[in-house]
């Protein structure tokens, strides 16, 4: 009996799995409109840590397309894009710039950027104390400049 039961866990198991592949999500990458301009060391760090999540330039993943880690991935991408999105940068007002630039700053010294989730998969997205202090740097002259114009327009 608890092996006909547990064949049948395994089989409904089995079976839910290939039905949530059905289930569609949408990877997009749309094109960048006023990407941020930043010195060559703080866009290679961007680029490298954060840019999956916080632009429009996402290396989707094989593991990005198989459910249910499609489904957890993409509504992490759209939640980062929204709290912040670097393809995006040129269109942010300057007060919304100042914004994100001090919430980077939060997240930085929270060290909550990128998450721990994303590190484990991605272990070249960790920031070393050396890419903290060049960030910390480059954000605080950020929000210390004069309205300096920080997008390809």
């Amino acid at each position: 009996m608890a092996r006909q039961l547990t064949y049948a866990v395994l089989v409904v198991m089995a079976a839910s799995f290939v039905a949530a592949q059905f289930v569609a999500v949408t990877r997009t990458n749309p094109p960048a409109q006023g990407a941020l301009v930043a010195p060559l060391q703080i866009a290679a760090i961007l680029r490298r840590s954060c840019y999956d999540c916080h632009s429009n330039e996402t290396r989707w993943p094989w593991y990005s397309h198989i459910a249910p880690s499609a489904w957890l991935i993409v509504r992490d991408v759209d939640l980062g894009r929204k709290e912040i999105n670097f393809s995006e940068w040129g269109n942010y007002y300057p007060p919304t710039r100042q914004r994100k630039l001090a919430w980077m700053g939060r997240m930085l010294e929270e060290e909550k950027m990128p998450p721990w989730s994303y590190r484990l998969m991605h272990p070249g997205a960790r920031l070393t104390e050396a890419d903290r202090d060049a960030l910390r740097r480059w954000i605080e002259s950020e929000l210390t400049a004069p309205s300096a114009p920080t997008t390809n327009r």
